[in-house]
């Protein structure tokens, strides 16, 4: 049975991303759960506390996460947790290929999904 990929950023994946993921052997939940922030410090706080909850409960089940969305909640979630020396789940994000269209907005393709290294850390 493959193992989760539990959708932490802030939009719904599509069909290419499900199926990159499932290359590597994860079964994608395509449902955005990340977490929104409330204006100022104190919502980035907050919000930061709440995904390091949910980062805490993805390690418990055994699961892996899909990073995105805002990147001062998730160096505050991170930097909560890893200075608390607790460990973290496997932690991914797709590599994209970012190009324009005819109206010259971007578009962004998955290539590839990368684990993301942090030295000294045990996955």
């Amino acid at each position: 049975m493959p193992r989760i990929l539990r959708n932490l950023t802030l939009h719904r994946q599509g069909d290419k991303e499900m199926a990159l993921a499932a290359r590597y052997g994860f079964r994608l939940l395509q449902e955005p759960e990340g977490v929104n922030v409330d204006p100022g410090p104190e919502g980035l706080v907050r919000a930061g506390r709440e995904l390091a909850e949910k980062l805490r409960a993805c390690r418990e089940r055994g699961e892996a996460v899909l990073v995105g969305g805002h990147t001062g909640v998730w160096l505050h979630a991170v930097a909560h947790l890893l200075l608390a020396r607790e460990p973290l789940p496997a932690l991914y994000y797709f590599d994209t290929r970012r190009t324009r269209d005819d109206a010259g907005r971007f578009v962004f393709e998955a290539d590839g999904l990368v684990g993301i290294p942090i030295e000294g850390h045990p996955e």
